[in-house]
């Protein structure tokens, strides 16, 4: 039998080896197995007492002195960290400005070889902000350039359903303006 199977069948009272016990209390890895299993017995007996004393301080510090030593490496200098970074940035950056130059360069030169076969396509402004009098004339909806009346233009008559229908739009527009307001009102 094992040592830690007779511990066990010594622990449960089924053996007679005194003489064997004799060589258990000798051996100090033999009496750590005694009295973990007596602590295992007791848990499961639910007879444990109220605090139980362990020894983790000294097993730690053992545990420590048995760690070799290691050196750590010195720290690296500002330039040993930041050259690398700089470096792939600068190739990063510079493949992405070459890429950037020659579509610019395609565009443009896209643009001018169909101007020159083509002069209808001539680039027109976007915004034109010179008036064509030479003046800027003030906008306005009820603004007459010859000052006469505003002629009255005929309406198609309006069905009964289309008036309906416009009043509806309306009154909807109405809601919704006080609705707008309430929340401004209420948001204050």
């Amino acid at each position: 039998m094992a040592n830690n199977e007779r511990i066990s069948v010594l622990m449960d009272g089924e053996a007679a080896e005194a003489s064997w016990l004799k060589s258990v209390a000798q051996d100090k890895e033999q009496q750590e197995t005694w009295a973990r299993y007596h602590l295992m017995g007791d848990a499961m007996r639910d007879e444990l007492p109220a605090t139980l004393m362990f020894d983790l301080a000294d097993r730690v510090a053992l545990a420590l002195q048995d760690e070799p030593t290691i050196l750590a490496p010195r720290p690296a200098s500002w330039r040993e960290r930041v050259q690398p970074m700089a470096v792939s940035l600068l190739r990063y950056g510079g493949q992405f400005a070459i890429a950037a130059s020659v579509a610019a360069v395609s565009i443009l030169g896209v643009q001018q070889y169909q101007l020159a076969h083509n002069p209808q396509l001539a680039p027109t402004p976007v915004l034109n902000t010179v008036p064509f009098g030479g003046v800027a004339t003030p906008v306005s909806v009820n603004f007459q350039t010859n000052r006469q009346p505003l002629e009255h233009v005929p309406q198609p008559a309006m069905t009964q359903e289309q008036r309906q229908a416009e009043r509806e739009r309306i009154a909807a527009f109405l809601r919704d303006h006080q609705l707008q307001q309430r929340l401004h009102q209420a948001n204050e």
